[in-house]
């Protein structure tokens, strides 16, 4: 069962990038039929949405969505406050501004998940935005 599990988890969390890089543009045009290893515009782009590869004990989400970080879950019940909690925790040990969590929805799109923050984090995000000038 444990690994049937992590492969629904591995599966979300690449829905979630390609999906996230394709709307921000990383990915080449008709990038879905063409070899994975060719799909980015320029592989080197820091603003290249990749899963995190976990390296000793502070993990850092399973996303690299700059500044954020993304803690993916696909479960069948939601513990919200859990997956904030840790995306906040994860996105500090990665040194990134903020932590979101990507929650599938059940039998629906990638588009239609969920992207989870804290008030605080959205307050922060809002912050950021009209500094920017938004």
């Amino acid at each position: 069962m444990a690994n049937r599990n992590k492969a629904k988890g591995t599966s979300w969390e690449t829905s979630v990038a390609d999906y996230l890089n394709e709307q921000l543009g990383q990915y080449r045009e008709f990038w879905k039929d063409s070899d994975r290893a060719v799909r980015w515009k320029d592989p080197t782009d820091g603003d290249n949405v990749r899963r995190n590869v976990q390296e000793g004990a502070a993990d850092i989400g399973d996303l690299g969505v700059r500044p954020f970080t993304g803690e993916c879950k696909a479960e069948k019940s939601y513990d919200l406050a859990s997956y904030v909690r840790q995306a906040e925790a994860e996105a500090k040990n990665a040194g990134q501004l903020f932590g979101v969590a990507y929650v599938k929805r059940p039998r629906a799109k990638t588009e239609d998940g969920y992207a989870v923050t804290s008030l605080r984090t959205h307050a922060a995000i809002v912050k950021a935005l009209r500094a920017a000038g938004y």
